[in-house]
């Protein structure tokens, strides 16, 4: 073996993933647009701050919190990863780690007993963190959390509990970087697009085209794994989990997962073992 490359499902060399925050009623019409495009997503719930049921909106608000009936109704959908918010988005840096722990627990724990699943990913409330809030994260059996450092590149985190997106959705670099990312050729490590935002800013600023356009430019494409965030990360720790041979011939596959990689500039599938 001399050159080994990770490969998403298929084989492709490409993935795409969004991530939208705080549990909004507009979070409907981006899965709608999910649907249309065949994209996936995050979406990152505040289980304390849900609204109450049969709660009216005044006209021309847009910061419209679902009920917890509503979020049970839309985030229940093959496309849609829930994750964690922070039970009442609290600013972490500025809570002890017992503080810390008790919101995300609560947080984990209504979010698990609402869609019966274990939800295990999160955005940090505000975008901060620090190492201690990191630390505990781990402790409460959070795998991975998104932050709000945008990289204006397309590499995958060195470490997933500080998980740098690509850009928000209202980066004046959005098209740009799409157009880019589409064109370009992977040789070598695959690539990854990941964007983030809010849904209740579309409405906010009359730019849902925004999101559209940019479903329009980097989706149905071959090459292209479009999948939620913990997908991406499992797939990784599964592929990063392969243990090889010393002579490099035999390759086994631990985990449930199959995972793809491209050896000496072939493709293989590999589930359980191979011989090359």
């Amino acid at each position: 073996m001399n050159k080994k490359f990770m490969r998403f499902p298929g084989g492709k060399t490409k993935t795409v993933t969004l991530s939208y925050d705080d549990a909004m009623e507009e979070d409907g019409k981006l899965i709608g647009l999910m649907e249309k495009y065949g994209m996936k997503g995050t979406f990152n719930l505040i289980p304390g701050w849900f609204a109450r049921e049969g709660t009216e909106y005044p006209e021309g608000e847009t910061y419209r919190l679902v009920s917890e009936k509503k979020a049970k109704e839309i985030y229940n959908h093959p496309l849609v990863e829930v994750s964690n918010h922070g039970n009442c988005h609290r600013y972490m840096p500025t809570l002890s780690q017992a503080e810390m722990a008790e919101d995300m627990l609560s947080c984990r724990k209504k979010l698990e007993a609402l869609f019966d699943k274990n939800i295990r990913g999160m955005a940090y409330p505000y975008g901060w963190y620090s190492k201690e809030c990191k630390e505990v994260l781990s402790m409460c059996g959070i795998v991975y959390s998104r932050t709000v450092s945008g990289t204006h590149n397309f590499e995958f985190p060195e470490d997933w509990l500080e998980w740098n997106p690509t850009c928000h959705h209202d980066d004046e670099c959005l098209m740009a970087l799409a157009e880019e990312f589409v064109s370009k050729k992977v040789s070598e490590n695959p690539l990854m697009f990941y964007l983030w935002g809010h849904t209740f800013e579309f409405e906010r600023n009359g730019n849902w085209q925004v999101i559209e356009d940019f479903m329009q430019k980097v989706s149905g494409k071959e090459d292209t794994w479009y999948a939620a965030n913990m997908e991406i990360y499992q797939y990784v720790k599964a592929y990063e989990s392969l243990d090889i041979s010393l002579d490099g011939r035999r390759i086994t596959n631990p985990t449930r997962i199959p995972v793809w990689a491209e050896i000496d500039g072939k493709i293989y599938e590999i589930k359980d073992e191979i011989i090359l």
